[in-house]
């Protein structure tokens, strides 16, 4: 299928990095407002330019543009790509406002075009490992389930000098301005609506805890740095989901069942480490002295999460950025494209990709939303 990519900035080498994992997408072209981002990356990868969006819209060869604007401009780029008659694959999140967000979702289907939102991890091989362990009944029947999205005191770090493959500079104020919550939760989002489906009901808290991130921006152009989510699924799971720019890095997830816990250690890495343990948290069987050991490790210890059986997580041999994101970022327009080709639904697409947006705004935010909060989107 012929792709565009509209969006030049940091994330966009992550995709270009992937890009070659598919070779039934074919990108045609880039567009970058920014006329020097747009060189820059052009330069880099050797893509065409289109001067225009118009000038893209009017190129009758795409099919599929991937959205990789700012987020700030999901909603407007995305609205025109559906009003051209363009499949739209956006990075999150969907739009920065629910009703928004429902504009896009109902103009696609108006259209009979096909809108998806990252991030595409949970089709990556951990994602799918966690699922067929739990579909299994290896795990019994999952009751809680705790997700963190902790991504420390970045703010602290030396960013001004972070860039991209391409030289694009890490987009701090657009980070700091849009949130750690909108930008982060939907990487677990995804894997929690996909294991067990929609959300019923969400009580949710968040708050700015430095509002200074050196940035020279207003404590009023800076969203909220921390939230915590306890979800409750239509399928009775609990789960509760924490972001952060403040925590230790832990992007671990651990999902209770009466007959085990299974445990993720990374959810940025698509091959991340996946461990079982016995239902009161231990590896079991013991033998003699190495069981006494392991139960010494074990007490009291922030990452006894890493012991316990060790699951096979396949290798799909796909390239991956040598970053701490490493999945498969095209992987979801490529999914997307060969579902539009079979004509059935894509992955993360339409109300699913409404759903985990119209959660993360609310955990983002909480404030301007009643709590408990019933989702008004399912899927």
């Amino acid at each position: 299928m012929n792709i565009a990519i509209v969006g030049c900035g940091f994330v966009a080498d992550y995709y270009m990095t992937t890009l070659p994992n598919h070779p039934d997408l074919k990108l045609v072209g880039t567009y970058d407002r920014d006329e020097w981002a747009a060189k820059r990356f052009a330069a880099f990868h050797g893509t065409p330019i289109y001067p225009t969006l118009e000038d893209l819209l009017a190129d009758p060869t795409i099919e599929l543009v991937v959205n990789l604007t700012n987020p700030a401009s999901h909603f407007a780029i995305s609205k025109a790509c559906l009003e051209a008659g363009r499949h739209v694959y956006s990075e999150k999140p969907l739009a920065m406002e629910i009703g928004e967000a429902e504009e896009l979702v109902e103009l696609a289907r108006a259209r009979s075009l096909q809108i998806a939102s990252a991030p595409c991890s949970v089709l990556g091989e951990a994602a799918q490992t966690a699922r067929r362990t739990i579909e299994d009944g290896t795990v019994g029947d999952v009751r809680l389930v705790y997700a963190e999205m902790e991504d420390s005191m970045v703010f602290r770090e030396n960013y001004r000098t972070w860039r991209s493959l391409s030289g694009a500079p890490w987009p701090a104020e657009d980070e700091f301005a849009v949130g750690c919550t909108l930008e982060h939760a939907g990487y677990y989002l995804t894997w929690l609506c996909e294991f067990f489906g929609p959300v019923e009901e969400m009580t949710a808290f968040s708050a700015k805890l430095f509002p200074d991130k050196g940035t020279q921006q207003s404590p009023d152009e800076i969203a909220n740095d921390f939230s915590v989510a306890c979800l409750r699924f239509r399928s009775g799971v609990v789960a509760r989901l924490t972001c952060g720019l403040a925590a230790p890095s832990d992007r671990s997830m651990h999902i209770v069942g009466t007959g085990g816990v299974l445990s993720v250690t990374d959810g940025w890495n698509a091959r991340s480490s996946l461990y079982l343990r016995d239902p009161a948290g231990h590896w079991r069987p013991r033998a003699g002295i190495f069981g006494k050991v392991l139960r010494r490790l074990e007490r009291g210890r922030p990452i006894k999460h890493w012991f316990g059986r060790r699951l096979s997580v396949p290798r799909s041999g796909a390239v991956v950025p040598e970053t701490s994101s490493r999945m498969d970022f095209m992987r979801g327009p490529a999914l997307m494209a060969q579902a539009i080709r079979s004509g059935t639904r894509p992955p993360l697409a339409d109300a699913f990709a409404l759903h985990v947006t119209e959660l993360s705004i609310v955990a983002q935010d909480t404030k301007g939303y009643p709590m408990p909060y019933r989702p008004r989107s399912t899927f």
